[in-house]
């Protein structure tokens, strides 16, 4: 993937998956299920990359880049990053370039001894997505794990 190509997604967040095939954004291809019964679909374009999509109205909620390995078998985006993301950066380092986070979350623990690094958003620029934010979630190290576009107001729990 490139970034043109991931932008558009940014840029699609709230459009449904008809429109995105329509827009030539994403492929026709079936959207899977994580495990029976959940609200949402995935999309895997490629390497670490993960387009999720609200299953009622199929509309694309979050984009997904994968940065660092935390489990066996998950694949990491190797491509390049829209400006002004990069790979390789830390909480200190992201919240030097982007201030203070709208939203944050500490560090938390989870079952079987799992450490997850938590997370913080902020709004992305309304002229790329009035109605999207960015999100940064760190491994326990600190370092960005994965970048998530997503929606703010889903209209949905």
């Amino acid at each position: 993937m490139d970034v043109t190509t991931i932008e558009g997604w940014v840029k699609g967040i709230g459009h449904t998956r008809d429109y995105l095939i329509a827009q030539g954004a994403i492929p026709e291809t079936p959207l899977t299920e994580l495990y029976k019964g959940r609200d949402l679909l995935l999309l895997e374009p490629g390497r670490g990359l993960e387009l999720s999509f609200w299953a009622e109205t199929k509309r694309l909620e979050s984009v997904h880049v994968i940065l660092v390995k935390t489990l066996e078998g998950m694949t990491v985006y190797q491509g390049e990053l829209p400006k002004p993301f990069s790979r390789g950066m830390s909480q200190p380092e992201v919240r030097a370039q982007f201030g203070p986070p709208m939203e944050t979350k500490p560090p938390t623990k989870l079952p079987m001894n799992t450490m997850i690094g938590g997370w913080d958003s902020y709004p992305l620029d309304p002229s790329i997505n009035s109605n999207a934010k960015v999100v940064f979630v760190y491994a326990e190290d600190m370092r960005v794990k994965t970048i998530t576009f997503t929606m703010i107001d889903k209209g949905h729990d």
